[in-house]
């Protein structure tokens, strides 16, 4: 199956509120990660219910992944 593809057009501060509400999701994800490896964070305090620090580090790193996808369209634009 083909990926699809979506164009917004945003307010560039509209962007960055994107950009800082995936970055939180990555950090609760990075923490419960940690948390799950060693029963404690230096993150945060808020954990996701989660089987494995696998499965947080996974998800984490797609927050990640959105997040330069949305930055290199950005310095595409030089914006």
């Amino acid at each position: 199956m083909m990926e699809k593809f979506v164009t917004l057009r945003l307010p560039l501060d509209d962007v960055g509120q994107i950009i800082d509400g995936l970055t939180q999701r990555m950090i609760v994800w990075k923490t419960t990660e940690e948390y799950l490896e060693t029963g404690f964070s230096h993150l945060g305090d808020f954990i996701e219910e989660c089987s494995h620090p696998e499965e947080a580090r996974f998800i984490a790193e797609y927050y990640e992944k959105i997040i330069d996808l949305i930055n290199k369209q950005l310095e595409n634009q030089n914006v």
